[in-house]
């Protein structure tokens, strides 16, 4: 049987999913030489958000420093990104033999040969969940999401997630604004900018704890139990 419920570290909601790496998505096939990475495609970028947290929640200057130290990273005044592994001639000799998978309306096949650089093969991601950005705390791949039966009781995960995503994106600009007026970016005054948003007392949202949802993981055609 698979679950998905909504996971809480330090306050910090992530919709979670038993079957994450196991269920076979199309997003989790790796065609790099980095395999059973699951859905970690994504070239994280962390936002303000994610910065103010680091800066005051319970081993976030460890994260904070891990994240810098890690070859790609990019501090933008707003934002740190992160550029992972991406298998360029696997993907070029992928591209010239014609033979392309049937990725449905997956346009971008680059996702095939990109690995997240905290992503442990067969293990999940090494930061802790209240550190992860939003795309990696609330992604649901489509496996999981078009499974029959399964649109009801997913719906109010769908809402909220929606709720939630628009107040992350008010208190990350309500944070550019405070270092705006403070004359301060990360990239012109990191120590400053971290400690300003350190002394900016974190906001919090109700994440509700929704009721999980149980189904049959051996069969995306079976209902949900």
């Amino acid at each position: 049987m698979g679950n998905i419920f909504i996971n809480y570290d330090m306050g910090i909601p992530q919709i979670a999913c038993t079957d994450c790496g196991k269920c076979g998505s199309l997003m989790g096939m790796s065609l790099c030489k980095i395999g059973n990475r699951g859905c970690c495609h994504y070239f994280p970028e962390f936002t303000l958000v994610d910065i103010q947290r680091m800066a005051v929640l319970e081993g976030g200057k460890k994260v904070l420093n891990l994240i810098l130290e890690t070859p790609g990273a990019a501090v933008n005044n707003y934002s740190i990104y992160v550029k992972g592994r991406f298998d360029k001639n696997a993907y070029e000799r992928y591209i010239s033999s014609g033979n392309t998978i049937d990725a449905r309306n997956i346009k971008d096949h680059t996702i095939f040969f990109r690995t997240c650089p905290f992503v442990i093969p067969g293990a999940g991601c090494k930061l802790p969940v209240r550190f992860r950005t939003i795309v990696c705390n609330f992604f649901l791949c489509e496996e999981i999401l078009e499974r029959p039966g399964l649109e009801e009781r997913f719906k109010p995960y769908i809402d909220e997630r929606s709720r939630y995503s628009r107040w992350y994106c008010r208190e990350n600009i309500i944070l550019q604004h405070i270092l705006t007026e403070n004359g301060l970016g990360l990239v012109s005054g990191f120590d400053a900018s971290l400690s300003l948003l350190a002394g900016t007392g974190l906001s919090n949202y109700e994440f509700p704890a929704l009721e999980p949802v149980t189904y049959d993981s051996a069969s995306p055609d079976n209902l949900p139990a």
